[in-house]
């Protein structure tokens, strides 16, 4: 079984441009209207946001994949897949954390809580469960903790996918999570004095509110095993037996992308919370599925830029926010708001780029020597 998927590369790149992009006219939201196109521009602008859905589902996917060819068995004990999934992810996020927090701290530019509760809520990733905090020092950073609630809780994911079958695990998780959120959202309407309201608005950035995304990944990671194995095996990829993406498939998949499309851009704006991210989730990942399908991408993910541009996407987003908000504030003014976007995406997204590749190496050679050292 192939290690990369080059679909997988491209769609990275995807949501982390989406990211950048929404982050950049969130800061200088008049691009989104003095532009040649109008306030159109600014709509796609907005969607931006849903590259994060598209990463949390490659991170179920990714984290998985290897996982899913033997079974779904978590061959590790659940202390050691927490080491080695926080290791993963640690060396660059402190960097960016000790970056951002040090930047606030000589500029006096945190506000609310103190900087120094912000900081230590989230070197524990408990930062997204403080209403305060969780949009302290770096905002994009409330997804670091929404990562780490996934990795504690997988273990037992996993068992659930295993034990009943990713169909019904799937479905069961999507019907239960949006449906608690649901009900948060209808008890915060039947009692506005309560704290249903708050608890409605905070799960949105917590398990298990965000759970059917990660969750999705591991669906699909067991289906292109069975597809996987199925080729192997010398079945035919379009029998009904076999996984996977078959031509029947794939016309349903572009009969949902239609219709979910065609829904949120007439309803969702009208639908309550659960059911409006609902609805987007379905159309991000079916438009992704579409891309996915086609050889194009493939090619494309196969590309030596791509794969350089994936591998940094992560530490792309721990640093690259900052950069936006200060560039906007140095361009202010001093040029028209369009220009401002043009230039601020152009040397940020350099700069961002540089310091991300910059962090990996860092983190590399920390991990490399502590792995020397263990082995010493």
């Amino acid at each position: 079984m192939k290690k990369r998927i080059p679909q997988i590369e491209f769609l990275r790149v995807v949501a982390m441009v989406g990211v950048f992009f929404f982050h950049l006219w969130s800061v200088i939201p008049e691009a989104g209207t003095e532009n040649p196109l109008g306030p159109l521009f600014g709509d796609i602008l907005a969607q931006g946001y849903l590259g994060v859905v598209i990463f949390n589902t490659i991170t179920g996917f990714v984290l998985t994949l290897p996982l899913a060819a033997r079974g779904g068995v978590l061959d590790l004990p659940y202390a050691a897949f927490f080491r080695r999934r926080f290791g993963r992810i640690c060396p660059q996020y402190y960097m960016a954390l000790a970056l951002w927090s040090a930047v606030a701290l000589f500029t006096a530019t945190a506000a609310g809580p103190s900087l120094g509760r912000c900081f230590f809520e989230h070197v524990a990733f408990v930062h997204t469960l403080d209403p305060a905090c969780f949009y302290g020092i770096v905002p994009a950073l409330w997804w670091m903790g929404l990562v780490a609630q996934f990795y504690l809780f997988y273990p037992l994911v996993l068992r659930l996918f295993v034990r009943i079958g990713p169909g019904w695990a799937l479905g069961g998780i999507v019907i239960g999570c949006f449906g608690l959120w649901g009900l948060l959202e209808a008890l915060s309407g039947w009692f506005p004095d309560g704290p249903f309201g708050l608890l409605a608005y905070m799960i949105y950035f917590n398990l298990p509110a965000r759970l059917p995304e990660f969750a999705t990944g591991m669906f699909l990671a067991f289906r292109w095993t069975a597809r996987q194995a199925a080729e192997q095996a010398g079945a035919d990829p379009d029998d009904p037996g076999a996984s996977g993406f078959s031509r029947p498939a794939s016309l349903a998949l572009a009969g949902v992308t239609i219709l979910a499309v065609a829904l949120t851009v007439t309803v969702k704006d009208g639908l309550p919370a659960p059911a409006a991210h609902f609805l987007v989730c379905l159309c991000t990942l079916s438009i992704s599925g579409m891309l996915f399908a086609l050889p194009l991408i493939a090619r494309l993910g196969e590309s030596r830029a791509v794969a350089r541009l994936a591998a940094a996407s992560y530490s792309f987003y721990l640093i690259h926010q900052p950069l936006l908000g200060y560039a906007a504030e140095m361009l202010h003014g001093r040029m028209s708001p369009l220009a401002a976007f043009g230039v601020s995406a152009v040397v940020v997204g350099g700069l961002a780029l540089a310091g991300a590749q910059l962090m990996d190496r860092a983190a590399a050679a920390f991990i490399s020597r502590g792995a020397a050292q263990k082995a010493a």
